[in-house]
C-alpha cells in the first residue's frame, strides 16, 4: 500500500514539474528573443554611430561599393566603415588597392564579424568562407561610387532609412553590393527585410536612431520610406544576380610546422558544415613580429587553396615552405594537409 502511495506521489510531482516546464518554456523562449533583438538593434544602432562618424570625417556617406571604370569590384561600405566601429586591427590587414577577392584579403573576409550579425540568425558564412552580414543597405543612399550627402535628403535625417535587418539571402559583409530595395511589406521571404520569428525588424535611419516595424505595417509608409530622396537610378543600383550559399559552418584552426628560426609563421583553417564535412581549406602566411605589436601586426595572406585536385606536395614545395621548414616538417604537413583533403567533397572548393 506505501508503494503504491509512493508512486502516486511521484506521478504527482513528476506531472507538476512537467507543467511548470509548460508554463515556464515559453517565457523562456520570449526573453531570449527580446535579448536577441536588443542585441541586433544595438548593432544597428553601432552602426548608425560609425556612419556619422565617417560623414563627420569625409563629409558624406561612405560609397555602398567601390568600383573601378572596367567594372573590377573593390570594396564595399561595411569595409570603409571598419575603423569607425572599433576594428582598426582588422582594418589595418586590409590591402585596398586589392579586390574584396583577393588572397590578400581573404584572411579577413573570411571572418564573422559579430556587429554584422544578428544574433538570432545562425548563418554565419558562405559554403567558401566568407562572413555574412544580416544587415542591407538603403540602395538610394549606398551603391555603386555613391557619396550622398545629409543635404540630399530632403525628408531629412531621421525620416530616411539607411540599414535595415534582412530575412535571407544573406551576403559576405565585405561584398561591394550590400544594398537592397525595402520592398512594401516585411518578413516576405528571403529577400525581404526583417525576420518572421519577430513579426518584423529594425530600420536604422539617418540620423543613428533604430526603430522596430511589425509585418503588419502598412505598405503605404514602407512606400514613402522606399521613395524618400534621393533616388538613385537604375545603373548606380544595378549588382550581380548572385545568391550566395550560406548554412551553419564554422571554421576550425589547423596547426602547420615551421623552422623557428624562420621570418614567417603557417597555419591553416577548415571550414566544416554542421555534420563535420570539410568544405574549404586554406594555408595561410604570416610574417613573424619584431618587438611591439603596431596596429595588429602583419597581415596573414593566402597561400594556398586546397581542393580535392590539388597536388599539395608540390604546391607546397613551389611555396617558401619549403625553405622555412625542415624536410621532416614539410613532410608532416604535407601529411596533415593530404588528410584533410581527403574528406573534401568530390568536387571543386570554389569562391
Amino acid at each position: 500500500m506505501l508503494s503504491g502511495q509512493r508512486w502516486i506521489t511521484m506521478g504527482l510531482l513528476l506531472g507538476l514539474a512537467l507543467l511548470v516546464f509548460a508554463l515556464v518554456s515559453p517565457a523562456v523562449f520570449q526573453s531570449r528573443e527580446a535579448a536577441r533583438m536588443i542585441n541586433s538593434k544595438n548593432n544597428l544602432k553601432q552602426i548608425g554611430l560609425a556612419f556619422l562618424n565617417y560623414y563627420e570625417a569625409e563629409r558624406s556617406l561612405p560609397p555602398g561599393g567601390i568600383i573601378r571604370e572596367d567594372d573590377t569590384a573593390m570594396q564595399g561600405w561595411m569595409t570603409m566603415l571598419l575603423p569607425y566601429v572599433d576594428d582598426n586591427l582588422v582594418y589595418s590587414w586590409l590591402d585596398l588597392d586589392e579586390s574584396w577577392q583577393s588572397p590578400r584579403n581573404t584572411f579577413v573576409f573570411d571572418s564573422a564579424l559579430p556587429v554584422y550579425l544578428n544574433s538570432a540568425v545562425n548563418e554565419h558564412y558562405t559554403d567558401s568562407g566568407f562572413g555574412l552580414t544580416h544587415y542591407q543597405a538603403n540602395p538610394n543612399l549606398l551603391h555603386r561610387n555613391s557619396g550622398v550627402t545629409f543635404n540630399q535628403m530632403e525628408n531629412g535625417t531621421s525620416h530616411t532609412w539607411l540599414v535595415g535587418e534582412v530575412a535571407g539571402n544573406f551576403q559576405p559583409w565585405s561584398y561591394p553590393f550590400n544594398w537592397r530595395s525595402l520592398g512594401t511589406k516585411f518578413c516576405q521571404g528571403p529577400d525581404s527585410y526583417g525576420l518572421p520569428e519577430w513579426n518584423g525588424g529594425h530600420l536604422l535611419f539617418a540620423d543613428g536612431s533604430a526603430s522596430f516595424f511589425s509585418d503588419q505595417t502598412s505598405p503605404d509608409i514602407l512606400k514613402r520610406f522606399a521613395a524618400a530622396p534621393p533616388v538613385a537610378t537604375a545603373a548606380q543600383t544595378a549588382a550581380p544576380d548572385q545568391v550566395f550559399q550560406t548554412g551553419v559552418f564554422n571554421w576550425k584552426p589547423i596547426k602547420l610546422e615551421s623552422d623557428s628560426e624562420s621570418k614567417h609563421k603557417y597555419f591553416g583553417n577548415a571550414m566544416e558544415n554542421g555534420d563535420r564535412k570539410l568544405l574549404v581549406i586554406n594555408v595561410f602566411i604570416v610574417e613573424k613580429s619584431e618587438g611591439p605589436r603596431k596596429k595588429g601586426g602583419p597581415s596573414p595572406h593566402l597561400l594556398l587553396r586546397i581542393d580535392t585536385t590539388t597536388d599539395i606536395a608540390q604546391a607546397l614545395e613551389e611555396t617558401s615552405m619549403s625553405q622555412e621548414t625542415t624536410p621532416e616538417q614539410l613532410a608532416a604537413n604535407v601529411k596533415t594537409l593530404q588528410a584533410l583533403q581527403k574528406q573534401l567533397p568530390k568536387k571543386d572548393s570554389t569562391r
